[in-house]
């Protein structure tokens, strides 16, 4: 799933290099049938009915199924559902579940559990901020959302307990990607409703789930254990039997843990990928199509004007904070769509150009005139730049504050707090700009495009744009492929003139990993996945 990133969600943290004479870090104790990894924070929400951040996704990706998953290769694949069926008129898709499924609490798993999930989405007492997701897609998705149909009129029907139909307002190329994340899984209605909303999904027995691993312990800000659920319907293909994710910030306790063998993966900055490659130890990497950049809060003065927001993103040397800050294989951003996602098999971002102008020089006049629009004098300016309170944040954040000091000649601020700390001020809007990122739900720019949109709950400085907005429902609604990329690259050329944020690099994941866990399933869409064969090897 993915999600709300902010630095700590990307996975590219600072660690300490410490001296390591082995070249067998990590190589594990015989007998250890337990895998140990960094989550680096505390999950936001793990209701999936309202989770939008990475680390949440990683806990729902263990411990929920739904009706689709993806395997190594990012290629969806069934998993609650055996087999479904498509319409000539690709609208409506019909998918077969399999018998025998449980959830924790002993029910058996039915398509009435994804339909009462995707009904209480749209309920907008739920508070759900991917439910535009349904609402945008799904047949009377909207009407429903906005109470002008009852939630049985939702284009979502079970045929029988183990057959459902859904009915799509438009042809959704991604559709079968979609179905396997968090906001499409299914709930048990009478678990939710014995929990009760304001508490379901905040403790390991106020959640019952249907996934691989069961939530067996969650101390909060510190670990979650899952234990081999050996319920689940393909229970056979999960070798490890035990889990631990981590919540580790401080980065040597990171560093140490792993080289006592204590935790199996950590991500890892350029420094520390240099000094481990020279030690003779493997450094893995993933192209993890994060997208990075600062949002800004629109309603705030002078953040309100689009040639402030435009001069202060074109301050930015972002080449420098790749090369000399992040040093990690991250490049700058040309826009908000990495270049790993493809439209019709070639690079989108290719196609969009370059959007960022590195120009402190005109960044500095433009800025003037946009305060002088506002009444406002770049000296009387003051800004705040919210970020994690990890080393690396910090130290991107300070990067940032310096560039502006020096190239805009005002005042700013940074706030460094932890991560769900932040995401509170978000969905507040409580900021004037915020250090934030994106990572794809699905192998196309809607992904990262949509989020702008006027009302969607992920659009947290507020930016709104009728002609982006229909340029987005034209796409959606639009059959030929190629018309469609068209208004898409559209939508983002106007996105960052528009400047609602400052575009700052697209991230690499660079990591290491103990020899004794073998098959981990790490990609743009998939941080950890357990899944698709991954076992423990252990030396005698």
């Amino acid at each position: 799933m993915k999600r709300i990133l902010a630095v700590l969600l990307a996975g590219i943290m600072t660690l300490s290099v410490a001296s390591c004479g082995s070249k067998q870090l990590g190589k594990g104790t015989p007998g250890d049938d337990s895998a140990v990894l960094d989550l680096r924070g505390e999950p936001a929400e793990i209701n999936s009915m309202k989770t939008a951040d990475a680390p949440g996704g990683n806990v729902l990706r263990m411990c929920m199924s739904g009706l689709t998953k993806l395997d190594a290769n990012d290629t969806p694949v069934g998993d609650m559902a055996e087999s479904w069926d498509v319409s000539e008129d690709k609208k409506t898709y019909t998918f077969h579940l399999k018998e025998g499924a449980k959830w924790t609490n002993g029910e058996p798993v039915t398509a009435h559990d994804f339909v009462y999930a995707w009904q209480t989405v749209l309920n907008k007492d739920t508070g759900a901020p991917y439910a535009y997701m349904i609402y945008t897609m799904i047949e009377n998705g909207e009407a429903v959302y906005n109470g002008e149909k009852k939630p049985e009129e939702l284009g979502v029907k079970a045929i029988d307990d183990y057959t459902l139909e859904v009915k799509l307002i438009n042809p959704v190329p991604y559709f079968l990607h979609l179905a396997s994340f968090s906001v499409f899984l299914p709930v048990n209605q009478k678990a939710y409703e014995e929990i009760g909303a304001e508490n379901y999904g905040k403790d390991a027995d106020k959640i019952v789930t249907n996934g691989a691993y069961n939530i067996k312990e969650w101390k909060h800000d510190d670990h979650i254990q899952f234990v081999k659920n050996k319920d689940y319907i393909d229970a056979d293909q999960i070798k490890i039997d035990n889990v631990k994710y981590v919540m580790m910030t401080d980065q040597n306790t990171k560093y140490n843990a792993w080289k006592a063998n204590e935790v199996d993966v950590i991500n890892v900055n350029g420094e520390q990928r240099e000094a481990l490659e020279k030690e003779g130890i493997e450094v893995k990497t993933y192209v993890d199509n994060g997208s990075w950049y600062l949002q800004f809060n629109t309603e705030k003065p002078g953040l309100n004007n689009v040639k402030v927001r435009t001069a202060i993103m074109n301050a930015i040397d972002t080449k420098a904070l790749c090369e000399n800050v992040r040093k990690d294989g991250s490049v700058p951003a040309t826009g908000i769509t990495p270049s790993g996602i493809k439209v019709n098999g070639e690079s989108f971002a290719e196609s969009v150009g370059n959007l960022v102008n590195y120009d402190p020089e005109a960044s500095k006049k433009l800025l003037d005139e946009g305060l002088a629009e506002e009444g406002l004098k770049a000296e009387d300016f003051t800004i705040t730049i919210l970020s994690e309170d990890g080393a690396s944040a910090q130290k991107e954040a300070q990067f940032y504050q310096e560039q502006l000091q020096k190239n805009l000649g005002i005042k700013v601020e940074v706030a460094p707090m932890p991560f769900k700390s932040k995401i509170a001020k978000m969905q507040s809007k409580d900021f004037d700009i915020v250090m934030a990122g994106w990572a794809p739900d699905y192998n196309d720019p809607m992904t990262y495009l949509e989020m702008f949109m006027t009302g969607n709950g992920n659009n947290y400085g507020g930016y709104s744009n009728p002609e982006y907005d229909k340029l987005l429902q034209d796409a959606t609604k639009e059959t030929d492929t190629e018309k469609r990329k068209e208004l898409l690259v559209q939508a983002e050329q106007m996105l960052i003139k528009d400047a609602p944020l400052a575009p700052t690099y697209f991230s690499t994941g660079v990591y290491v990993v103990s020899n004794k866990l073998k098959g981990l399933t790490r990609t743009g869409f998939q941080e950890f996945d357990f899944t698709d064969g991954a076992e423990i090897v252990t030396e005698k």
